[in-house]
């Protein structure tokens, strides 16, 4: 993947290893996680800053007739 088209995402001070664990968490590999900088900012491919900032919503199961 091109590096020009990554993304930086720069955490709020003192949410580097917050952001750090959810990036991990939504990436296809770790090596699509990598710090930048003083390791405070993080650098990720376009697919994952998509899924990091616009998280999918979970879907609400629709009620059914005679469910409280």
């Amino acid at each position: 993947m091109i590096l020009d088209s990554w993304v930086t995402i720069v955490p709020a001070p003192g949410d580097v290893k917050e952001v750090a664990r959810a990036l991990l968490a939504l990436a296809d590999s770790p090596a699509d996680v990598r710090t930048q900088g003083t390791g405070n900012e993080f650098r990720v491919p376009p697919y994952l800053a998509e899924r990091y900032t616009n998280p999918p919503r979970p879907r609400r199961r629709k009620k059914e007739e005679g469910e409280d």
